[in-house]
C-alpha cells in the first residue's frame, strides 16, 4: 500500500518550499493538498528550522552541511482520503522522532498532483532541545518497519517485500548459493534469526536475552558504543561448519542484523505482545478461578491461556449473576406475598370493562 524512500538535503529551506509551495508544471496548481507539523508550524517551518540551527550555532556552513533528512511516503492509487494519507505521514514522523529520542522538528506535506498520493516528510537535522544532530543507523530499515506497522493499523495491506530484504550478498556468495554450496554468512544469518525467534517466543524482549540465545547457538556478539554509552553497532563471530573462525560486522549481513534493526525489531514485538494482552483482557486476573490459571511462558500458549481466562470470567460472572438473582428473587417473592395479603380492591379499583395495561406514555403496542 505504501512505499518509502529516505534521503538527506543540504538545504532545509528548499526541501520545505518544494513540499509546501511546489506547483505542477502542467497545471501550475499547488501540489500540496494537506500539511501537518511536529514541534513546528508547517506554514512557517523554514524559519523555525533556521532559528534552531542558529540557536545551537549549527548554521555556519549553510549549503555545505546536511540540514534536513527527507522521507518520501508513496501510496498506491487514489482510493484513499488524502487527509488520512497526511495522518499516516504524521504518525510515521512522530514514531521516528520518538525512536530518535524526541526533540526533532518535522513537517509532512501531502501531494495530490500525480496518480498516487504521496507525502514529503522533512526533518530538521538539529534537535531543538539539545542541539545534537539527527543520526539514525539503519534509517531505511527502521522507516520501513514503522511505515508497515502504520499501514496495517489503518487497515490497508502491506506491500510484500522479497525474502532477501535486509540482507547483503556479494557476487562471490551469490555464485556459491547458485551452486548450492555452503555460505558461512547464510549460516550466521540463520543462527541470528533463530536467536531472535527464541527471544520473541520467550516473551522477554530484551537485548540481553537475545545475546544469551546467540551464545547458545555458538555466536558471539560484540558491541560498539557512542559517547552516550548507547549501543550503535554490532559485529559477530562464530566457528563455521568447516571449523573456521568467522568475524564480520553486522552491516555485511544486512540492515536487519545491525544494532538498530535488532533493537527496533524486539521493541516492535514487545508492543505487539502488549497490545495482544490488552485485547485479550488478561492484564489483570479475576480473583476467582482465573487467578489459579498458570501464566504462559511462551507465545505458543498465549491463545490457549486467553481462552481459559475468558471462560473463567464468564463462569464467575454467571455464578455471581445467578446468586444475585436468586437472592433478589427470594426477597421480591416475600415482598410480593406480603403486599398481596395487605392489598384490597379499594387500593386499585377497576372500572367495568377497563383493561389493565402497563403505562407506555399514552401509547399501546
Amino acid at each position: 500500500m505504501a512505499q518509502t524512500k529516505v534521503a538527506s538535503s543540504r538545504s532545509a529551506t528548499a526541501s520545505i518550499k518544494y513540499g509546501r509551495d511546489g506547483k505542477d508544471k502542467d497545471t501550475q496548481e499547488k501540489k500540496c493538498i494537506a500539511m501537518s507539523g511536529i514541534n513546528c508550524d508547517p506554514s512557517n517551518a523554514e524559519y523555525e528550522f533556521r532559528v534552531v540551527r542558529k540557536a545551537f550555532n549549527k548554521a555556519k556552513d549553510e549549503g555545505k552541511d546536511i540540514q534536513a533528512h527527507l522521507i518520501e511516503q508513496s501510496f498506491k492509487g487514489r482510493d484513499i482520503d488524502p487527509f488520512e494519507v497526511n495522518q499516516m505521514g504524521y504518525e510515521l514522523a512522530e514514531r521516528l522522532n520518538e525512536a530518535l529520542g524526541g526533540g526533532f522538528q518535522a513537517v509532512v506535506y501531502t501531494h495530490g498532483n500525480t496518480d498516487n498520493y504521496h507525502n514529503h516528510i522533512v526533518f530538521n537535522a538539529v534537535n531543538l532541545e539539545d542541539g545534537h544532530k539527527y543520526h539514525c543507523y539503519q534509517e531505511k530499515n527502521i522507516v520501513e518497519r514503522i511505515n508497515d506497522a502504520i499501514v496495517r493499523e489503518h487497515g490497508y495491506p502491506v506491500i510484500e517485500k522479497s525474502k532477501e530484504r535486509g540482507t547483503s550478498v556479494t557476487i562471490k556468495e551469490q555464485k556459491l548459493k547458485d551452486k548450492g554450496e555452503y555460505v558461512w554468512k547464510d549460516d550466521l544469518r540463520d543462527r541470528i534469526d533463530k536467536a531472535f525467534e527464541k527471544t520473541k517466543d520467550s516473551l522477554h524482549f530484551d537485548l540481553e536475552r537475545f545475546k544469551a540465545h546467540l551464545t547458545d547457538l555458538g555466536v558471539n556478539i560484540r558491541e560498539r558504543f557512542n559517547q552516550k554509552q548507547q549501543i550503535t553497532r554490532f559485529s559477530y563471530d562464530f566457528i563455521d561448519q568447516d571449523g573456521k573462525n568467522r568475524v564480520t560486522r553486522a552491516k555485511n549481513l544486512g540492515v536487519d542484523y545491525g544494532a538498530e534493526g535488532i533493537k527496533y525489531g524486539l521493541e516492535q514485538e514487545r508492543k505487539s505482545y502488549e497490545q495482544f494482552k490488552r485485547q485479550s483482557g488478561f492484564t489483570s486476573l479475576p480473583a476467582g478461578r482465573a487467578a489459579n490459571i498458570e501464566v504462559p511462558e511462551s507465545r505458543d500458549r498465549i491463545q490457549q491461556y486467553a481462552r481459559q481466562v475468558l471462560d473463567a470470567r464468564i463462569r464467575d460472572a454467571g455464578d455471581e449473576t445467578l446468586q444475585r438473582d436468586t437472592q433478589t428473587g427470594d426477597a421480591h417473592g416475600h415482598q410480593r406475598k406480603s403486599n398481596t395479603q395487605d392489598r384490597t380492591s379499594e387500593d386499585h379499583p377497576t372500572q367495568p370493562g377497563q383493561d389493565r395495561r402497563h403505562d407506555r406514555g399514552g401509547f399501546e403496542r
